[in-house]
Parts: C-alpha cells; sequence; structure tokens
C-alpha cells in the first residue's frame, strides 16, 4: 500500500506540472484576443503601492514601500473548459528594510502564481493547476503584496441543493505566508495536503465541516456553524482538532463569535480557547479563528485564551472605519487594529490599517489598489 501511494502522489504532482507549462503558454499565447466586458473571461489587472512599517518593543523600525500588482487572463469557455494564468510581482521603492512584503532573500519578486484549467459536468467542476482557494486551513491570505496560492487538484459539487462538497489534493503553495514566498515550494514535503470539505447554507443557517490529511504531519479538523436568528444578528460557534503525527500531540480549539448590525454600525466579540500544551497552527494562511487579528492569531500557544470586541462604522459615504482590540491570556501580547477602507472611485480604493501590539511593537501597513479595466 505504501509503494502505491507513492506512486500515486508521484503521478499527480507530474500531471499538475505538466498541465500547468501547458496552460501557461496556451494562456499567454491567447492574451492578445477581444474580450467583452460583460464576460468572466478576458483580461483583468490591478495596480497596487503598498507601505509597511514595523516598529519592535525597543523602539526600532524598519519599513518598505512597494510597487507592484498582477495582470491576468481568462479564456472564453469552449465546452465546459476554459484556462486562466496571472502574474504577480512586488518591487520595493528605495529602502527593502522590512521584508513583509518580499521575498525569502528581503528582495522584490515576480512569479506566476495562477495557471489553472478548469471544466464544468453537470454539477461538478474540476479545476487543476495553480489557484487561489479559500478554506479554513488553507487561504489565500491577502495581507501583502502577493497573496497565497496553492497548486493541485480542486473539485467542487453542487448536486444537492445549498450545499457544496470540495475535494482537493494539493502539493505545493507561494505567497505572503509561505516560507519562500517567491516561488512554488512543497506543502508537507513530497506527500502534499489532501482535503474534504461540505458547506451547507440556507436562509438562517450556515454549517461547514472539514477535513486534512498530511502523512507525517498534522492532521486538521474543522467545524462551524453560524444562525441568522434575526435580521442583522448572528451567533456563531466554531471546532477544530489537529494531530501531530511526529510530535503526537493533539490540539483543539473552541470558539464563538455574535455579531449584530443596525443601520451604519456593526458590533462583535470573539472568543477562542486552546486546549494543548503544543498549541494549534494556522495551516497554510492567515488560520480560521474568530479571534485572529491582523498580525496575531493564537497559534503556536498552548492553553491560550483569546477575547475580541470590534466595532465598524459606515456612516459616511464609500469609507469603513473598524476598531478591534484582541486579549489573549499568556504568551502573545494584546493587539489593537485601527483600519480604514476608503473606494475613492469603483476602481480605486485605499486602505490603512495600524496595529498596536502592547509590548510586542507596532504595523502600519497602507495600500492603494487600482484596477485597470479593459
Amino acid at each position: 500500500m505504501k509503494k502505491l501511494y507513492i506512486k500515486i502522489s508521484s503521478f499527480v504532482q507530474a500531471l499538475i506540472t505538466k498541465v500547468y507549462l501547458i496552460i501557461s503558454i496556451l494562456a499567454l499565447a491567447l492574451l492578445g484576443q477581444t474580450v467583452h466586458a460583460e464576460d468572466e473571461s478576458g483580461l483583468f489587472a490591478q495596480l497596487r503601492f503598498g507601505s509597511t512599517s514595523t516598529e519592535d518593543a525597543a523602539g526600532d523600525s524598519v519599513s518598505t514601500q512597494t510597487l507592484g500588482g498582477h495582470l491576468g487572463y481568462v479564456s472564453p469557455a469552449y465546452k465546459g473548459m476554459n484556462l486562466g494564468v496571472t502574474f504577480y510581482t512586488t518591487n520595493p521603492i528605495g529602502a527593502d528594510s522590512d521584508g513583509f512584503f518580499l521575498s525569502s532573500k528581503n528582495k522584490g519578486y515576480s512569479l506566476i502564481n495562477e495557471a489553472w484549467l478548469q471544466a464544468e459536468f453537470v454539477d461538478t467542476h474540476i479545476k487543476i493547476g495553480r489557484q487561489g482557494l479559500d478554506t479554513p486551513f488553507v487561504d489565500t491570505d491577502d495581507v501583502g503584496m502577493v497573496p497565497n496560492t496553492v497548486q493541485g487538484v480542486v473539485i467542487n459539487n453542487n448536486s444537492f441543493n445549498n450545499t457544496t462538497i470540495t475535494a482537493a489534493y494539493l502539493d505545493k503553495w507561494a505567497g505572503v505566508d509561505a516560507d519562500t514566498p517567491e516561488k512554488f515550494t512543497n506543502m508537507n514535503g513530497s506527500d502534499g495536503v489532501q482535503m474534504l470539505g461540505v458547506i451547507y447554507e440556507n436562509k438562517h443557517w450556515d454549517a461547514q465541516l472539514w477535513q486534512y490529511w498530511q502523512k507525517n504531519a498534522t492532521d486538521m479538523s474543522y467545524a462551524e456553524l453560524n444562525h441568522h436568528a434575526i435580521e442583522g444578528l448572528n451567533l456563531g460557534v466554531q471546532y477544530a482538532l489537529q494531530k501531530d503525527h511526529n510530535a503526537g500531540g493533539t490540539g483543539k480549539v473552541w470558539g464563538t463569535t455574535a455579531s449584530y448590525t443596525a443601520k451604519h454600525i456593526a458590533l462583535r466579540i470573539d472568543y477562542n480557547k486552546v486546549s494543548s500544551m503544543y498549541g494549534v497552527i494556522n495551516g497554510f494562511g492567515g488560520g480560521p479563528y474568530f479571534t485572529s487579528g491582523e498580525i496575531n492569531t493564537i497559534d503556536d500557544t498552548a492553553n491560550v485564551i483569546a477575547k475580541a470586541i470590534g466595532i465598524e462604522y459606515t456612516g459616511i459615504d464609500k469609507l469603513t472605519l473598524g476598531l478591534r482590540k484582541i486579549t489573549f491570556d499568556q504568551g502573545i501580547g494584546d493587539e489593537f487594529d485601527a483600519t480604514l477602507n476608503y473606494k475613492v472611485y469603483d476602481n480605486l480604493s485605499i486602505d490603512l490599517i495600524h496595529s498596536d501590539l502592547s509590548s510586542d511593537g507596532k504595523n502600519t501597513r497602507f495600500f492603494v489598489n487600482y484596477d485597470i479595466n479593459f
């Protein structure tokens, strides 16, 4: 069985690599085609200016300003099949002392971080290659210049009403949270990650169940239930279980959330409790925990309890303001986040995120995003 598993895994990885190369060549060849604005297919692009400044506990600071963005293309569908490719780049302007927006070598970089082929058959959608994916423990986490993307095969099925079933095999990733953001590297060595999830949604309820298998690493389970009791009110619970095959440890996370929106004000409170002497991990991305902040989460801290309270105001046209306080009872400094989003035009927006990490320092990020319409 072990030899069979290795052969199947090697075959899938080789197939993904070949498809990725074919997609890149075909998509680049098709970039010159004329497309219609009303179609989902066509050229798309964004210019992004980013600035980040980090101050440590001693008051020493580093900063970086970068210019980058992405250029992509999605082909028109033909007999239920199409392909897409996206090129991302980030380039420091002047000093490059804060590596948050840069490569593992603290430099600018460029890469093709999406190159996929997809097909639809009745209620089933198959996508193979490099792609963005947002699930509890594998997500894009677009907090910098280049989001996370993964390489693999993802299958979605909608045969049952209000239900989406997702199965995936993933073998590589790149982007902001990866150890080497500038290139695709293995997820869980040569074994990859197998994933299965179910999402159910109706008018008053939504629920999701996920399982991630990692041979010789950490298996992760996740469950979440939300109830929209009355208009504007959401109540939710979450549970995560992680089993580390190497250390032999088990980690559990319980969480609750409650939010209420009335006119232009939204209030939210969150709670998480970790039961593990080893702590828990975020997986491949920012993590799914209710109390996660702009910088800190409950990951890698044993038996920690986190609480959060936040408010968001949208009473000024095109402007969203947010304040949120997160406290951790041990291991991590408390975090206070202040956020601003201003939509200047339909294709131009500004984001400002300031995080005060108490004894751990501060971080401020500023983005200008300009979407280019073709």
